[in-house]
């Protein structure tokens, strides 16, 4: 039996998904690898608190149901303005309690390749 003979949709459908699926690390590998990163006065113009949680996920498996918890930690983002462009940086708890709006702070960060975005590595004082 030659291997297309049983159901070439298959074959063809997986080879699609595989492509996509290099294609898309592929690009995220190469718009972000490797970059230069750059130090900046950035003007604070918002903060953001999200609080943590908990979720829970059921899956059955083998006729079972498996209960599963997934925790998401709490976040503290500052707004950002660097160079006139505005961005998001991801702050400690005490560093985002004794900021505020229009404070100044020196940031880390990189420009992606292909996308040109701005990634804020690290916020400090």
């Amino acid at each position: 039996m030659a291997p297309f003979s049983a159901n070439p949709f298959v074959y063809i459908f997986s080879a699609i998904v595989i492509g996509a699926v290099l294609l898309y690390y592929g690009f995220g590998a190469l718009d972000r690898m490797g970059l230069e990163v750059r130090t900046s006065v950035a003007t604070v113009t918002g903060k953001q608190y999200t609080a943590g949680g908990k979720t829970y996920i059921t899956n059955i498996a083998g006729g079972r149901a498996w209960t599963q918890a997934q925790e998401t930690p709490e976040t503290y983002a500052v707004a950002l303005n660097v160079g006139g462009e505005p961005t998001v940086g991801l702050v400690s708890k005490q560093m985002f309690e004794s900021l505020s709006a229009s404070d100044e702070v020196t940031v880390k960060f990189r420009r992606t390749r292909i996308t040109k975005r701005l990634e804020v590595i690290e916020v400090s004082r």
